[in-house]
């Protein structure tokens, strides 16, 4: 046992029968910079004699720190073993897995008033301890915030929200800040969609509108919004701390794309090259992002992904469209080319349950053109926005298929020309850290067996 990150697997695990799962922690940066080469060096130098016939690459999402991320990978990869020993599953000739868990540093976030994130724990107790416990998430986010600024910006954030209300000038300096942090291109969606300072304030203003508290902004609400003209008033109202948690949410959506294009992508095509094991890639939450980024990012793979599982994604349901709905040229979801990279289909699960990604997604991420999509879309049981979660409402434009998801023993129907199903899990899936069960464990069972009979 060391306290250090190992040159070698970070633990094995037992599989069975006297199979042994090396698990390695490979852990980025912000900036997707490999925090562990010595690792990275060992795990290619293992696949490289070709012992390992299955490699199992996990990311996690938004609010895990180093020891509820290597839970989570520890809570899935168990319950996964003792699945196929329940269901009496074989352990196919050879089969010797190799597992690799991401660590990348996402924000730790609190969601609102209904969920909390995964990893974000009270610190029960007294009301000061409570206080405490907020106060020092809120130092967090301003923080991570403040990081991506230049000084002289980080300085006029740091003034701005430590203020109780902001008048008209300041909340435009706030929107002006909130432009450098959540940038221009959006790479799910395949195109630029930039936002000015006034469509930054009218999304602000319709939050205020709808909840007349902002820091429900990621925690839900109501219809559309108002328009321009809605506008006026709303800075007497407007606290700038309750701001900061949704640029975060966009903040830590950008640099999980930022970790899988330029550190897990890198990482990804070594593995692939480096022995003919079969890939398994699976991402939960913004994991989803990272594990889609490496894939679609960086030019062309050595060879195919065999299976890829998004585990209530929080990317845009149109990321996978052929032709993503009103753009001029047409053009293909920023994820599109996912499909013809993974051997088998992609699953990716969604639940109605998951409030995060059916009610905050959309709107902390949303821009002017969204305003007055949502009532119209929600009346026709649509996806609200084209910016809503594939974690809340499934795949669109894509050539999916829609499925609900099974227990173990039931065979999915895989179909001739589908390379993608949207997995219904609203009926074991509660919430949206709840991705950890029997129903989760037998989809990627379905889809890391599927070719080997």
């Amino acid at each position: 046992m060391t306290d250090r990150l190992p040159v070698g697997p970070y633990r094995t695990l037992e599989l069975g029968n006297g199979v042994e799962m090396p698990y390695y922690i490979i852990p980025f940066d912000k900036r997707g910079v490999c925090q562990g080469p010595e690792t990275r060096k060992h795990l290619l130098e293992t696949l490289q004699n070709g012992a390992h016939s299955d490699v199992f690459l996990f990311s996690h999402g938004w609010n895990n720190d180093w020891t509820v991320a290597t839970r989570r990978y520890e809570d899935f990869i168990k319950g996964y073993r003792d699945l196929r020993e329940e269901q009496g599953l074989p352990i196919p000739p050879n089969y010797a897995p190799l597992l690799i868990g991401i660590f990348w540093p996402s924000a730790l976030l609190a969601i609102g008033k209904g969920e909390k994130g995964p990893g974000f724990a009270a610190a029960g107790g007294s009301v000061a301890a409570e206080v405490d416990a907020a106060v020092a998430a809120e130092r967090r986010e301003i923080e991570e915030l403040a990081a991506d600024l230049e000084p002289e910006q980080a300085e006029v954030l740091y003034r701005l929200t430590q203020k109780t209300t902001l008048g008209e000038d300041e909340a435009r300096e706030l929107a002006g800040l909130a432009l450098h942090l959540r940038g221009g291109q959006d790479d799910e969606l395949g195109f630029d969609d930039a936002t000015s300072v006034d469509e930054m304030l009218e999304v602000w203003a319709a939050a205020q509108e709808e909840d007349d508290d902002l820091a429900d902004l990621i925690a839900g609400g109501g219809g559309g919004g108002p328009q321009v003209s809605g506008i006026g008033g709303f800075f007497k109202k407007l606290d700038p701390r309750k701001i900061v948690r949704s640029l975060t949410v966009y903040q830590m959506k950008d640099r999980a794309g930022t970790v899988g294009a330029r550190g897990v992508g890198p990482l990804l095509r070594d593995v692939l090259a480096a022995s003919g094991a079969n890939v398994h890639l699976i991402g939960h939450s913004y994991g989803g992002k990272v594990v889609l980024s490496a894939t679609c990012f960086g030019g062309d793979l050595p060879r195919k992904v065999r299976s890829m599982l998004l585990l209530q994604p929080a990317v845009s349901h149109l990321c996978f469209a052929e032709k993503v709905p009103a753009t001029d040229p047409p053009r293909p979801g920023g994820y599109h080319a996912a499909l013809a990279r993974v051997e088998n289909p992609i699953f990716s699960t969604y639940s109605a349950r998951d409030r995060p990604l059916t009610q905050l997604f959309h709107r902390a991420l949303r821009r002017k053109s969204d305003l007055g999509e949502e009532k119209i879309a929600a009346a026709a049981g649509n996806p609200p926005s084209k910016y809503a979660a594939l974690g809340g409402f499934g795949p669109r434009k894509a050539g999916e298929t829609l499925i609900d998801i099974l227990d173990p023993g039931s065979p999915y129907p895989f179909e001739d020309g589908v390379e993608i199903y949207g997995i219904d899990g609203t009926r074991t899936i509660s919430g949206h850290g709840d991705i950890s069960l029997p129903s989760t464990w037998w989809a990627l069972h379905s889809l890391a067996a599927r070719g080997r009979e």
